[in-house]
């Protein structure tokens, strides 16, 4: 893959420099609402600038594209692309790279993306998987990932209570079970859960 640096015009400057493919998905975030446009070299004194070819032209083309089809399809491609990073890690995990795996998992929620409240499914999702191969640390970010998404999921901060309990943080386990339960004070698992804390004080 190649890469060169834009203006904030978005005109090319600088040479282009060959990147691995690995470096390029984790370092690169696609932007599907930026079109590719001719550029022109022209010398001005001595020097020279690159200048768009014709900006009416661009922005005809920019004003043809569906922005909120743009947006979708970006989503759409940062959550495969979520998907895939996580599989991906944890199948290091699994084959015993875990310094490895490990940085793969914990930069997935951290990407940078606007991640829509029905994504909480994915995060909450990840992090009952990551709990199952006794990655509490992990699972937690990505629980926490889901709760800023869905602050008010009674499920979701069962599971957060949950991990707290494993990591023994039981301050943070009951704060998080009394979340559970203003959210829906029949939870039963919650109340359960919360009883048991407390007889065992």
């Amino acid at each position: 893959m190649e890469v060169q640096l834009l203006t904030s015009n978005l005109t090319p400057i600088g040479d282009k420099r060959r990147v691995e493919l690995e470096e390029f998905e984790q370092e690169y975030v696609f932007e599907p609402g930026l079109l590719a446009a001719d550029v022109t070299s022209k010398n001005v004194g001595s020097g020279s600038e690159l200048e768009l070819q014709s900006t009416s032209q661009t922005d005809a083309l920019l004003a043809r594209v569906p922005t909120h089809r743009a947006k979708s399809s970006g989503l759409k491609r940062a959550e495969e692309e979520a998907v895939k990073n996580f599989d991906k890690g944890m199948t290091m995990l699994r084959g015993g790279y875990l310094k490895q795996g490990r940085r793969i998992l914990l930069a997935v929620p951290e990407k940078d993306v606007p991640w829509k409240p029905k994504h909480k499914h994915l995060f909450n999702d990840f992090g009952k998987r990551l709990r199952k191969e006794q990655e509490p640390e992990i699972a937690l970010k990505h629980y926490l990932k889901a709760a800023e998404l869905s602050p008010n999921d009674d499920h979701l901060c069962y599971n957060i209570a949950r991990v707290y309990y494993d990591l023994r943080k039981m301050s943070d386990c009951k704060r998080w079970l009394h979340r559970a339960l203003v959210a829906n004070p029949q939870l039963m698992p919650a109340q359960k859960f919360l009883q048991a804390l407390s007889n065992n004080r």
